[in-house]
């Protein structure tokens, strides 16, 4: 992964420490009301647009928000409208598979309690252009903590150079003071319910 000289250090310290963040954080997310989420949803929606349109891509992997995250339901609709091969996870052993997703996937909960697509048809995360991510926080130089199941670190671990990634957050889980391992991703640009916040140069 990209981390551009920054030293990460691994430690039962800095795992205490972002279990700490994660719970923090989580409580946070548990008590926002459902029409208030619902709103911020168009808002991320319109960001990752903004970001993305200059881009044209053709496939793009997303996921199937939970109850507390972000909504992503207002983005998948507006990726599924514009014709672009949609992927969402799905939880295969201690990996991610990813599944060509469309308006009428059924769907069901599966691991942790997310929704993922009962589809066959698997395609490589290496066909997205861009890969649009759930975070709990990201630092200011754009590092990702996730819920700390290592899911998306592995995959993105796969690549020797990611496409472009998308994190959502809320804006007071954006520029987070949080401890970073060497596994831990780096993230392009960050989408919040008020803002976008590029990490790696904009492209023209």
């Amino acid at each position: 992964m990209r981390h551009d000289g920054y030293v990460a250090i691994n430690s039962s310290e800095t795992s205490e420490q972002k279990a700490l963040i994660r719970r923090r954080i989580r409580t946070a997310r548990a008590v926002q009301a459902p029409f208030v989420r619902a709103e911020s949803g168009r808002t991320f929606a319109h960001g990752i647009l903004e970001v993305i349109n200059p881009l044209r891509p053709t496939c793009i992997a997303a996921y199937f928000s939970t109850a507390s995250e972000p909504s992503t339901d207002e983005l998948l609709h507006e990726l599924w409208s514009r014709d672009i091969q949609v992927l969402t996870p799905r939880v295969d052993g201690d990996d991610l598979i990813w599944v060509e997703t469309e308006r009428e996937t059924p769907t069901q909960i599966g691991a942790f309690g997310i929704r993922e697509a009962q589809g066959t048809a698997m395609v490589d995360l290496g066909e997205a252009q861009v890969i649009v991510l759930p975070a709990l926080a990201i630092d200011p130089m754009g590092h990702r903590l996730g819920q700390g199941g290592g899911y998306y670190d592995r995959a993105l671990a796969k690549f020797s150079l990611p496409p472009l990634l998308i994190a959502m957050v809320h804006n007071d889980e954006d520029l987070q003071d949080i401890p970073v391992e060497s596994h831990d991703a780096r993230v392009d640009v960050v989408v919040t319910d008020a803002r976008v916040r590029y990490i790696t140069p904009k492209q023209k």
